[in-house]
């Protein structure tokens, strides 16, 4: 039977040269677990989508 492998996800700094996000208006520093993963996603898909940040 086959085995499934896990997947682990390595989270990139998606933050320019002055700290903010790429994605959304917030420093990359001020991103929660949620927002981090949120954002990471979003520029790893090329999507055009809003902010989740709190």
């Amino acid at each position: 039977m086959p085995t499934s492998e896990p997947r682990t996800a390595a989270l990139v700094d998606h933050a320019d040269a002055s700290g903010a996000c790429d994605v959304c208006p917030h420093p990359w520093q001020a991103h929660d677990p949620l927002s981090t993963r949120y954002c990471t996603a979003t520029t790893a898909s090329a999507l055009s989508r809003g902010c989740i940040c709190p």
